[in-house]
């Protein structure tokens, strides 16, 4: 639960660079209005709002207004200050960003535990030599748990809202997923040796079978 609600509030956690996926069309929508406002639960008020939506608008002195977990809104800070009011308003400073979150394409997440364990060397070396072994001493489903908590705390703080996986003990990740509140798309690593979660190729079909069913 702690995971989700720092999700919810990513753009209140970074300071250069406030992400939020603000692709929508300004215009007035949101909740039960209150003092001839409609009613959001997050107004962002400031900050040069970057907006990748079809007309790629770059918005000077911008905002977002946010109801339910969606936004709403997208404007001048002037137009939707006048629009909306919210019990939690965010004012970003003068040279702060406000952009789409951003997506991490390429991921393996529980191996943030494993910084530090080797580095500067060719890919192979590092994995057969180092990375291999260290896998088959440790991971387990604790450890996946713990190490995707970690990811998706480190990426919810720098503005990363998308992530793609491939590692072990993917039913684990995908817990992790659904209580930080990110998006993920995942997928079970099926080697042709031994691993962390199958000693056998067949038993990994077999668990990416269950992890798909579920």
């Amino acid at each position: 639960m702690m995971l989700r609600a720092w999700s919810r509030w990513v753009p209140i956690v970074l300071t250069a660079a406030l992400i939020v996926a603000c692709a929508a069309d300004s215009g007035p929508a949101g909740g039960e209005a209150r003092n001839g406002r409609q009613a959001a639960d997050l107004l962002v008020l400031g900050g040069t709002v970057v907006t990748m939506d079809a007309d790629r608008r770059v918005i000077t002195a911008g905002a977002v207004a946010i109801v339910d977990g969606e936004i709403v809104a997208v404007g001048t800070a002037a137009e939707l200050g006048s629009a909306y009011s919210a019990e939690a308003v965010f004012t970003p400073g003068e040279h702060d960003l406000v952009i789409p979150g951003l997506v991490n394409g390429h991921n393996h997440a529980a191996m943030t535990l494993l910084r530090g364990v080797a580095d500067d060397m060719a890919l192979m070396e590092w994995l057969e030599n180092y990375i291999f072994p260290v896998e088959a001493a440790l991971v387990d489903e604790d450890f996946v748990r713990i190490g995707t908590q970690l990811a998706a705390l480190e990426m919810i703080s720098s503005g990363t809202t998308t992530f793609a996986d491939m590692y072990y003990f993917e039913d684990v990740v995908a817990e992790v997923v659904e209580e930080s509140g990110l998006r993920g798309i995942l997928g079970e690593t099926i080697l042709d040796f031994p691993a962390p979660d199958h000693p056998t190729t067949d038993e990994a079909l077999r668990y990416t079978e269950a992890f798909l069913q579920r």
